[in-house]
């Protein structure tokens, strides 16, 4: 993976996070990532990066570590190409 932070031309901060396909093997093979962006300058944060076929997959996965109450996933549609779904996680 390659981690870098930097300034687009009208100066707003950019953080980049190279995936290789090692990383999205691993992904696909429930093995998340997880960044520690204080590593990289920037202000105390976790990001995890996960990955799963489906939005349904990746939201029934983090219902099982906690971090989405249980019924999420079963209330998202069903999968369509290019889907987004945001919610913020338990705190």
């Amino acid at each position: 993976m390659i981690k870098a932070v930097g300034q687009v031309k009208d100066g707003v901060p950019l953080v980049v996070l190279g995936l290789s396909s090692e990383n999205f093997t691993r992904l696909l093979a429930n093995e998340p990532i997880a960044i520690d962006m204080a590593e990289m300058g920037l202000p105390p944060m976790q990001v995890l990066i996960v990955g799963r076929k489906t939005e349904r997959e990746i939201a029934e996965h983090l219902e099982d570590i906690g971090l989405f109450p249980p019924g999420t996933a079963a209330q998202l549609p069903d999968p369509q190409p290019g889907t987004v779904f945001h919610r913020r996680i338990r705190e």
